[in-house]
């Protein structure tokens, strides 16, 4: 899933001029240019191709603001580092790390690294939409989890970190879906409660949460075939009743 930036930057007597209908991304171009001291003789456009559903927590519009910064680079010759990207957007939103190249620990508030992976686990992934759409910022304003809950996740990223040392998939699919069992306890939903109780019966692997968003996946390696997950997809939307996509995680080639 991509989103894919259409940009051009048309030489102009004047000031700058920049035409984006997209907020965030806009910002982007506009806090990237004052970094390079373009304030005028430019007309810049914007638009996007993408296929990443909006407002579901799968990183839609991260995924602008980064795919923004690559063609600015193309188009006016110039390198970001990963933390001069997160820093830029942390002025934006909270945001996922998609700048890095493998999985990361990632503080999504504060746009900081806090470790990197090294490794992205061969899932595929069987996902479900419960529908509507959650707003990034309104969600992060007022999430508050519990002192033991905090606890828990500690231990659950320190374990994890230890599968993704040993790219172990099984071991990554049950610390993201005892994730997804914590956060129930911030933010109750009796659609995840129930995906939760039965994925095992559809053959999963685990459930992995889009925490701030509408969507969970049903994970499944990475070699089943098109035509099990079809079927999958299938039984899913009738057990469940809300709509389904499927996709997979990137290869990591080293």
């Amino acid at each position: 899933m991509w989103s894919i930036c259409n940009l051009t930057a048309i030489e102009r007597q004047g000031p700058l001029v920049i035409n984006c209908e997209y907020s965030k991304s806009r910002r982007v171009v506009e806090m990237l240019l004052e970094k390079l001291g373009v304030e005028e003789g430019f007309e810049v456009t914007i638009s996007f191709s993408r296929n990443i559903p909006v407002g579901k927590g799968l990183s839609s519009s991260t995924a602008d603001m980064l795919s923004t910064v690559r063609a600015l680079q193309e188009v006016f010759g110039f390198l970001l580092r990963e933390k001069t990207i997160s820093e830029m957007f942390t002025k934006i939103e909270p945001h996922d790390g998609l700048m890095f190249k493998s999985c990361v620990v990632y503080d999504h508030r504060k746009g900081e690294l806090i470790k990197e992976l090294l490794y992205i686990p061969e899932f595929s992934v069987v996902a479900v939409d419960l529908g509507g759409e959650v707003d990034t910022l309104t969600y992060n304003k007022d999430l508050q989890f519990t002192p033991d809950v905090m606890a828990e996740y500690d231990a659950l990223l320190e374990a994890m970190a230890v599968d993704f040392e040993r790219r172990d998939d099984q071991g990554i699919a049950d610390k993201a879906t005892r994730s997804a069992e914590l956060h129930l306890r911030a933010r109750p939903d009796l659609h995840r409660r129930d995906i939760l109780d039965h994925y095992r019966e559809l053959g999963a692997m685990g459930v992995v949460n889009t925490h701030s968003g509408t969507c969970l996946g049903l994970l499944y390696p990475r070699s089943t075939s098109t035509g099990e997950l079809d079927a999958i997809a299938q039984r899913v939307k009738s057990r469940f009743g809300h709509s389904v996509f499927l996709t997979h995680t990137l290869r990591l080639l080293i």
